[in-house]
């Protein structure tokens, strides 16, 4: 049952195997434009995984929509960290925009394990960990009721390691789902604006490509913070969000 609401909290669902196939299908015979809205129909239908975004940003790409393609594989990314092909790809297709910034951080430095695990996986981990915990003291407690003693010192000490694991991994679980509050500039440039309305002042320019946090919004602009510490407001219809569980919007193009 834990785990069941953690797969919702995470976005995290099955679906869409036949769009998704549809949209290979479609990519290897050079329809893009078809392998593209088929990919975003499996997204639709539930299929939040690396693999369909993985083939949404190889579409994406082909069709000279490099921005697009980014957000795609950074979603994919964030749901599969350890993915190569997806990191090769970004890596390339990041050398030809012309903002040459460092992309946000997936994860924090402290929690060094996102690095080669999902956020589910995490979960199921942390999950685990605080349940022995939990079964543990309860364990415990009918031991004290029923027999006069409770658990021995190993026993106590085991439970108490899980139960710290687990709300470590639930932390960071947490924290790297607040990392995907990020954004891809889509337009071919826009304007970085101080403030919103006519007391905002023009503070720089971002092109096509810039990869940014986002850390405030309304309904019509976002605050985004650059690697470098810049940050501005932006017209929301300028980016695409990189949070997988976010609506893939695909703006330009057929």
């Amino acid at each position: 049952m834990m785990m069941f609401f953690f797969a919702l909290f995470l976005g995290c669902s099955s679906g869409g195997q036949a769009e998704f196939d549809a949209g290979v299908s479609a990519s290897r015979s050079g329809d893009q434009v078809t392998a593209v809205r088929s990919f975003v129909d499996a997204l639709d239908s539930g299929g939040q995984d690396a693999s369909v975004y993985h083939g949404l940003g190889n579409a994406l790409y082909r069709e000279g929509r490099g921005a697009e393609a980014v957000a795609a594989w950074r979603r994919g990314l964030a749901l599969d960290p350890t993915n190569g092909d997806i990191a090769a790809n970004l890596d390339q297709v990041r050398k030809t925009f012309k903002d040459r910034l460092d992309p946000p951080a997936a994860h924090r430095g402290a929690f060094f394990w996102q690095s080669a695990l999902s956020p589910l996986e995490t979960a199921f981990a942390g999950s685990i960990g605080l349940s022995l915990g939990c079964w543990l003291m309860v364990l415990g407690r009918v031991r004290r009721l029923r027999h006069g003693r409770g658990l021995g010192s190993n026993e106590r000490w085991f439970g108490f390691v899980s139960a710290a694991l687990g709300i470590i991994l639930a932390v960071s679980t947490v924290d790297v789902l607040q990392q995907r509050a990020g954004a891809v500039v889509i337009a071919n440039e826009v304007d970085v604006r101080s403030a919103l309305g006519p007391a905002g002042v023009s503070l720089f320019v971002l092109h096509e490509g810039a990869e940014v946090t986002v850390a405030d919004s309304t309904d019509t602009h976002q605050l985004v913070v650059l690697s470098d510490g810049r940050k501005g407001w932006i017209n929301t219809d300028t980016l695409l969000s990189t949070d997988p569980a976010s609506p893939f919007v695909v703006v330009h193009g057929p």
